[in-house]
């Protein structure tokens, strides 16, 4: 098992971000969910809140605002409504 995965950040207007990831915090819509890889496959609904990427200890942050979150086979999707840097 390797220890990334790939994370997808897309809005209805664009691709925000793809790239490699060791750890992801999301936020649902019922709590915030941690994301390693090898992670069991998941489709959830999205909250508001903050979304954390970590890789090799740097982590970048951004606002999400609602959509949806999909995780199959070590690839992360997040559709989200809205996203901005934080």
């Amino acid at each position: 098992m390797a220890d990334t995965f790939e994370i997808e950040i897309a809005t209805p207007e664009k691709l925000v971000l793809r790239r490699q990831a060791d750890f992801a915090e999301i936020p649902g819509k019922d709590g915030y969910m941690g994301i390693l890889s090898g992670h069991a496959a998941l489709l959830s609904e999205l909250g508001e809140g903050a979304l954390s990427i970590t890789l090799s200890g740097q982590t970048d942050t951004f606002t999400m605002h609602g959509g949806f979150l999909e995780v199959r086979d070590n690839h992360v999707r997040v559709l989200a409504d809205r996203v901005e840097p934080a």
